[in-house]
């Protein structure tokens, strides 16, 4: 047959397959523009916690013009304010010269400070609280001057494959970026990148959701390191830059710092709030709150993206006799060998304020990082028989501590989100 005679055919037959492809390309980005993932919390409160705390949330870790940042601290600031953050902490690379040029203090209920990034042999290190720049150098010699300030230091990103930590068996800090929003992106799948990047423009939530996975390799390490009055706090980092270089002379602002700003917070567990006073002393002394919460562990952190916690609580009781129980929260120690022979069991608390009839979630309470109990769209009350403890490690060597946290997951179907970390109560001489 002549090819003319096909030509129709062949005309009518890509037709039928185009049109296909375009009405499901259509429905992908209908479907990715429309997207979200909302978690709806009760509007009654329903908070069982016995110890009532002032839940101030913050942003830890970014960078500015003072580094290698895009974004001048006064506008960031004003970003923050505009997302209801109580702390804002920059963190730029080798410098504290935010705090000489007098930037730091309260702007309306926003506190912010500098805090400083510093090269070590061994990777990048946070260092919160310090009065005085300290120069890149030595591991020992930046820890020992961040003490000497009494101030704390953080291991940034551990397992970023671009600039990852290089000596776990390490002593002395404080804390580990469990969440640092850099390391989140960077160790996605590379379908999972490219997925980012080609739906940015679409809907930035969309793309930005996928930060939320879980940075296994760097919860057990942190499970791993914890020890008798040396807990390791946990905390949520931004890593903020919003300037990718693509040459020498080109850079893009993405992602946006009002975006990320609002992906990841560490919130804080404190007895009172901010003074909010622009004086020199009450802005050291609320520095101080803060450095002090988190060097104790007196916080969690949650991807508050979907929504900010509200209502959660995690708690170890315990009473002797029949006396009142007494509550122990994140960063505290229940000291056995007082008191062991005086009570047969412990009970663990963990709630959040969220409408199970929207969304279904579940609270998963963990042993040195092993699941030990969970409950799903209800509050977890669990009890733990002293008696049943056998004190040993996996390795069979007697533990005389063990750390206790939980997790709060988001159930969306076949997905699990894990939404929010708190940090350990430590139950020492079991």
């Amino acid at each position: 047959m002549p090819f003319d005679l096909y030509l129709p055919f062949l005309i009518f037959g890509s037709r039928l397959i185009i049109l296909p492809i375009i009405i499901l390309l259509l429905l992908i980005y209908v479907k990715i523009k429309l997207f979200k993932i909302k978690i709806y919390f009760s509007e009654l409160n329903i908070f069982k916690g016995h110890k009532k705390f002032y839940d101030l949330n913050g942003i830890i870790h970014f960078h500015s013009t003072y580094s290698d940042g895009s974004g001048k601290i006064e506008n960031l600031i004003k970003i923050a304010k505009r997302l209801k953050a109580d702390f804002l902490i920059s963190s730029d690379h080798n410098t504290l010269k935010p705090k000489y040029d007098g930037i730091e203090g309260y702007y309306e209920n926003l506190f912010y400070f500098a805090g400083e990034e510093i090269n070590t042999e061994f990777g990048h290190f946070l260092a919160l609280g310090i009065k005085d720049e300290i120069k890149r150098g030595n591991y020992k010699d930046v820890l020992l001057n961040i003490k000497k300030q009494n101030g704390i230091g953080i291991i940034c990103h551990p397992y970023n494959w671009w600039t990852p930590w290089k000596n776990f068996s390490v002593k002395g800090y404080n804390g580990i970026e469990i969440i640092n929003l850099d390391s989140q992106w960077r160790g996605m799948n590379p379908l999972y990148i490219l997925l980012v990047l080609l739906t940015y423009k679409i809907n930035s939530f969309y793309s930005l959701h996928f930060l939320s996975h879980k940075p296994k390799k760097t919860l057990k390490f942190w499970d791993s390191v914890q020890k008798h009055n040396k807990m390791i706090t946990g905390i949520a980092s931004i890593d903020a830059h919003s300037n990718v270089k693509l040459s020498k002379k080109i850079r893009i602002h993405f992602p946006k710092y009002e975006e990320l700003f609002s992906v990841a917070r560490t919130h804080l567990l404190l007895e009172r709030k901010f003074s909010g006073r622009n004086n020199d002393d009450d802005i050291e002394a609320d520095k101080k709150l803060i450095v002090k919460a988190i060097k104790k562990g007196s916080c969690y952190f949650a991807f508050d993206l979907f929504g900010k916690p509200e209502g959660f609580y995690f708690e170890a009781g315990i009473s002797e006799g029949n006396n009142k129980e007494e509550y122990f929260t994140s960063g505290d120690i229940i000291n056995l060998k007082k008191i062991k022979n005086k009570i047969q069991y412990i009970n663990f608390y963990s709630g959040i304020n969220i409408n199970y009839k929207k969304t279904n979630y579940e609270i998963v309470l963990y042993k040195n990082g092993k699941k030990l109990h969970s409950a799903k769209n209800k509050t977890l009350e669990y009890k733990y028989i002293i008696g049943d403890f056998t004190g040993r490690n996996e390795r069979g060597k007697q533990r005389e501590s063990n750390f206790y946290r939980v997790e709060v997951n988001i159930l969306r179907g076949y997905k699990k989100i894990t939404y929010l970390y708190s940090n350990n109560v430590e139950i020492f001489g079991e």
